[in-house]
């Protein structure tokens, strides 16, 4: 719920950034604020299913997930048609038409409405006797849950910003291209954890370290997670990075993409263009996604993943050579096929060779796999498209779906082990 209200007031004041460092902020935030709201759902999803439904379960997510986003890319198409103003009104001046804050406040209000509604329909599975016994020993003498989540956020975070801005100051090329300024406060933040850890686990028999240890656990829970996270995830780590870094460039460049390739459109053209293709990639993933569930089942999730991510490049690459409006809707099908697998069969592996007790951490690390490549591409491919790809969105969209190859690669060696699932790996 959390979550929820970070990510609607983030959506509410969108639209309304006064610049574009704001904006930027703002849209690390709602990651943040989404991923909290979200993450939990796909553990529920392992907690409440047998693992003969996983699958199903974790699709049955991907299709609400399109057609919750089917909705909002239509939102944009008919907003423009409903909302513009005249060319000659008023707000043709405006650097952002009305009828695009409209749809951020739709979105505001569904992100809150929708997990609101679920936190109040659905039950939570009621811990055992044991369980409870359990955290109440692993809990004794610790600050409580909320200052430890606090203290960890204010440890990590503290030193790579006061860092980075003491380099700022010294070097103020620095705040002048703050890409390279977050990429290195990226890299005191991952040395300090690091630090952090080994100071902790290297001295177990100091009291003062323990203690601080204690206001750190959330932290040290996820160090240890990912320390002895199974093969698979980490050859998972591999796929994700290149497919949410190619995902990431198609929803900056597709519109841009759209304004070069196709002749005479105008930018509120471009934008409610890209709106509808993403509705159409969206609408076919509602479509298809629990018809993936059987030919995942015959065939197995890893060879279903890997043709999805197969079919999403080749709609990368076609896209750009596509001079015609109506005709850039076809690869939204193998989008929409390939989006419908990424949001339910990688979870749905996942679940299966992960105990039931580990399965909320680790499915919060699933969530850094993607959150962490998208970052990087933050502020990386700025660099890349300026002096690689001359500018041109249409060599982004195409650097996307090289990226989006090399993934369904990579993703061939995601193979279950024999014992977790019956499927053909």
């Amino acid at each position: 719920m959390i979550g929820a209200i970070l990510a609607s007031i983030c959506l509410f004041a969108f639209p309304m950034s006064p610049a574009l460092w704001f904006a930027v902020g703002l849209l690390w935030i709602l990651d943040v604020g989404n991923n909290t709201a979200m993450e939990p759902y796909r553990a529920f999803v392992g907690d409440k299913l047998p693992e003969d439904q996983l699958t199903f379960g974790y699709q049955m997510q991907s299709l609400f997930v399109g057609a919750g986003i089917t909705i909002a890319n239509f939102s944009l198409f008919l907003f423009q048609k409903w909302f513009s103003a005249p060319a000659e009104a008023v707000e043709s001046v405006r650097s952002i038409p009305e009828w695009v804050y409209y749809s951020f406040f739709l979105g505001a209000f569904a992100s809150i409405a929708t997990v609101a509604w679920s936190v109040w329909k659905t039950p939570e599975i009621p811990p055992s006797e044991a369980e409870l016994k359990e955290i109440r020993e692993f809990n004794k003498d610790k600050p409580h849950p909320f200052i430890q989540i606090l203290s960890a956020l204010l440890v990590v975070l503290s030193v790579p910003i006061i860092l980075g801005m003491a380099l700022g100051y010294i070097i103020p090329y620095l705040f002048v291209n703050y890409n390279l300024l977050v990429v290195i406060m990226l890299i005191i933040a991952f040395v300090w954890l690091f630090f952090l850890y080994k100071l902790i686990k290297n001295n177990p028999e100091n009291t003062a370290i323990k203690k601080f240890g204690d206001l750190l656990m959330p932290l040290m829970e996820a160090s240890e997670a990912i320390k002895d996270m199974p093969a698979f995830m980490w050859r998972l780590a591999a796929v994700y990075f290149f497919q949410w870094y190619a995902l990431f460039i198609y929803w900056q460049f597709i519109t841009p993409m759209i304004k070069t390739s196709i002749p005479g459109i105008s930018p509120d053209g471009a934008l409610a263009q890209a709106g509808l293709m993403n509705g159409t990639y969206n609408f076919v993933t509602m479509i298809v996604a629990l018809a993936l569930v059987p030919i995942a089942k015959k065939y197995g999730s890893k060879n279903v993943y890997v043709l999805s991510l197969l079919f999403t490049g080749f709609a990368m690459i076609v896209l750009p050579f596509i001079k015609n409006e109506y005709f850039l809707l076809l690869p939204m099908i193998f989008l929409g096929i390939g989006w419908a697998c990424m949001m339910g069969i990688p979870y749905s592996m996942v679940s299966k060779i992960i105990s039931h007790e580990r399965r909320g951490v680790y499915m919060g690390i699933v969530n850094m796999m993607i959150v962490i490549p998208m970052l990087i591409e933050t502020v990386s491919f700025g660099p890349i498209i300026e002096f690689g790809l001359n500018d041109n969105a249409i060599y982004a969209i195409l650097f996307a779906g090289v990226f989006f190859i090399i993934a369904a690669l990579l993703a061939m060696r995601l193979n279950l082990p024999k014992h977790n699932s019956p499927e053909t790996a």
